[in-house]
């Protein structure tokens, strides 16, 4: 349909308006658009947006081939950048609507629900997509081309964390955190082992590939914490062990996916997971206690309780898991305060100078977002 509205010479974009396509523009956008792997009717908005915020200065070879091919090195960092504001246009909506104080705060809160009816299906897509990314392979027409395949491998990589920081500002308060969700979220954390596990892990061997893999490792971190609602948790009432729960959308309303966490979180106890293992052992102590002040505790999670509140020891010396948690993450072995030191002083997401110096694709380094989902980690 697109390819043949583009040979009609008339486009009519999504909002009504009607576009003249001549021949030289045609040529252009289908070449675009095969390049890109882009629907051609895109393909005129990406020439069009590209022609009016930067120009095109072509050097006017007599191969129509050359021609082209300049034309396409010139607009791919374009089309790049635009793919990733793509994404981040979301963020300051996310945090606008959280914040009452914030100028747009009326705005956001108005469209974000038009937008995103649905905030735990929004977030179970972008991860799925995530991890379609993760495992995409090199497009078939850049197979020939080392420096035009390392390039989209580090552009696909930037997007999955542009994709990491839209799913942490959404679950900052936009989206609750429910069972099913967190633990689609720890499970994809461990699967790509925080964003490391990539189809083109051979492409992103220099500083710049390391540096976005570290930074979306940096993320996953936080965003491991953040959906365990630590500071919630910490509230004389924030947890609540009964068989019909007051917010039946809070991940501890359900043992069943207490259990599957629980399962996910103790299979890494590393130094990258240690955040999340230590934030973890919180939660568990603060079912713990909970459970010592239920008189009749629900069938439902008597069985989670016994498998995760006391050690599997011998007679009285068994202690509580959550205490041998923070145990293991607290030595020297496992490097919980060498990852702290080296997140909030080396790293793009907590440093601003160090985001400049390297070119972090980290749309807003430093958040106090960040910050607070750390204190909240360590408290």
């Amino acid at each position: 349909m697109s390819r043949k509205a583009i040979e009609s010479g008339t486009v009519t974009f999504s909002d009504g308006v009607k576009v003249q396509v001549d021949d030289v523009a045609k040529e252009f956008t289908i070449a675009l658009s095969t390049h890109f792997d882009i629907d051609e009717i895109q393909a005129v908005i990406l020439l069009r947006s590209f022609l009016y915020n930067e120009g095109l200065f072509l050097n006017g070879s007599s191969s129509d081939k050359s021609l082209l091919e300049e034309l396409i090195a010139a607009i791919t960092p374009f089309y790049y950048s635009e793919r990733l504001f793509v994404l981040r246009t979301l963020i300051p909506l996310f945090r606008a609507q959280q914040n009452s104080a914030d100028l747009i705060h009326p705005i956001a809160s108005e469209n974000l629900p038009k937008i995103i009816p649905d905030g735990r299906a929004f977030a179970e897509e972008l991860i799925d997509e995530y991890l379609r990314k993760t495992s995409e392979g090199i497009p078939h027409n850049f197979s020939g081309d080392p420096r035009a395949a390392s390039r989209w491998a580090k552009q696909n990589c930037k997007e999955q964390l542009v994709m990491l920081e839209v799913v942490f500002w959404a679950m900052w308060g936009y989206v609750a955190c429910e069972g099913p969700l967190v633990v689609k979220l720890y499970e994809t954390a461990s699967d790509t082992n925080l964003g490391s596990s990539q189809q083109n892990t051979t492409l992103l061997l220099d500083d710049e590939g390391a540096q976005i893999l570290q930074d979306s490792a940096a993320l996953w971190i936080l965003i491991t914490m953040e959906v365990l609602e630590l500071e919630r948790i910490a509230e004389p009432d924030g947890v609540e062990i009964s068989s019909s729960p007051k917010d039946k959308s809070f991940y501890i309303s359900s043992p069943e996916f207490l259990k599957q966490i629980h399962t996910l979180v103790m299979s890494h106890s590393d130094s990258q997971h240690a955040c999340a293992y230590l934030a973890w052992a919180f939660v568990l102590s603060r079912l713990h206690s909970k459970a010592q002040e239920v008189k009749d505790i629900p069938e439902s999670y008597r069985s989670f309780l016994q498998s995760t509140l006391a050690h599997p020891g011998r007679g009285k010396d068994r202690e509580p898991t959550h205490t041998l948690m923070a145990r293991t993450a607290l030595s020297n072995d496992v490097g919980l305060f060498k990852l702290l030191l080296n997140l909030l002083t080396s790293s793009p997401v907590f440093v601003t100078a160090v985001a400049w110096r390297t070119g972090s694709t980290v749309t807003d380094p430093n958040a106090i977002a960040f910050r607070s989902v750390i204190k909240g980690g360590r408290s």
